[in-house]
């Protein structure tokens, strides 16, 4: 394993450990958050802006990197 690939699990893991101790409630907050924080950059953004993001956002699902992720995410369960 890399020194990279070493740093990132560790952060990772280290992230999915401070997940696990959130409460529903604050689950609920974050994401909402989130949700309102997209809600704000797109309204911001031009039709042609939305749909090039929506393009990118496809393309990075289809890459092999998201797999790894995947993986690696169920591998720390």
């Amino acid at each position: 394993m890399t020194e990279s690939n070493r740093r990132e699990l560790e952060w990772l893991e280290n992230e999915v450990r401070q997940a696990a101790s959130l409460s529903d409630a604050d689950r609920i907050r974050i994401l909402r958050d989130l949700l309102r924080t997209a809600d704000a950059i797109r309204s911001d953004k031009s039709a042609e802006e939305i749909e090039r993001d929506e393009e990118v956002r496809r393309i990075l699902n289809d890459l092999p990197g998201r797999e790894r992720y995947a993986a690696l995410a169920e591998r720390l369960e």
